[in-house]
């Protein structure tokens, strides 16, 4: 079955070069094996913000360890520098989330939608659940690493990714909650950007379909 990552679908849904297009698809199909995932360091202490009295101090602390860790090879210790930056980005503006909710951190092994034939990986980062009079709702946060400004999404691409993560919880969301537009985000760290789902979603929703029917249909022929 044709798969992508919610990131690269969003791209797709927003690049108007079929070549790129054409790349991304091709991409997902044969990922390269010496792709290390970056930023896995800030996992853990934006976790203990979010999750945990919101204490700015877990962020800074660990911004300064990772600074002052010199060890391992080059990759390794630009990997520790960017990732400080992106904990000081990330406290920079961490008080604009919505502080009504309870956040937790979203399931590794997160359920994949199933959108024309194809396998979205949406994983949210977080889940955030509320109750307001009486009625008990949920959210979604994914959040985005991004250094280089030319490999970033455009707010239309991360309002696609809020959808999708709109999406996801009203099919995978915890029992008797109400997705909320307003707590689904995608947020872009390092410019500071939190983008919520639209309220109005047909339209996106059929441009996430349509891309979606693309997907199905090169995958065989890559």
């Amino acid at each position: 079955m044709a798969k992508i990552s919610v990131n690269k679908l969003a791209e797709m849904l927003v690049t108007t070069s079929p070549t790129r297009r054409r790349r991304i698809v091709f991409d997902q199909k044969h990922p390269s094996a010496n792709i290390v995932a970056r930023y896995r360091q800030a996992v853990e202490p934006v976790a203990s913000y979010l999750t945990n009295g919101r204490d700015l101090d877990v962020l800074k602390n660990a911004s300064r360890v990772l600074r002052a860790d010199g060890s391992g090879t080059a990759w390794s210790i630009e990997d520790k520098t960017n990732t400080a930056d992106a904990l000081e980005r990330f406290a920079e503006f961490a008080d604009q989330l919505p502080g009504d909710a309870t956040y937790s951190q979203g399931p590794h092994d997160a359920a994949k939608l199933l959108i024309a034939g194809v396998s979205v990986s949406v994983r949210p980062d977080f889940l955030l659940t509320l109750e307001r009079r009486r009625r008990l709702y949920v959210g979604a946060l994914k959040l985005h690493y991004i250094k280089n400004p030319e490999s970033a999404l455009n707010r239309a691409g991360a309002e696609y990714v809020a959808v999708l993560l709109h999406e996801w919880l009203r099919q995978y969301g915890p029992e008797g909650h109400t997705p909320l537009h307003s707590h689904c985000m995608s947020i872009d760290v390092f410019r500071r950007s939190v983008v919520h789902a639209p309220r109005s979603l047909s339209k996106r929703w059929d441009d996430i379909t349509a891309a979606c029917e693309e997907i199905a249909v090169r995958w065989p022929i890559l």
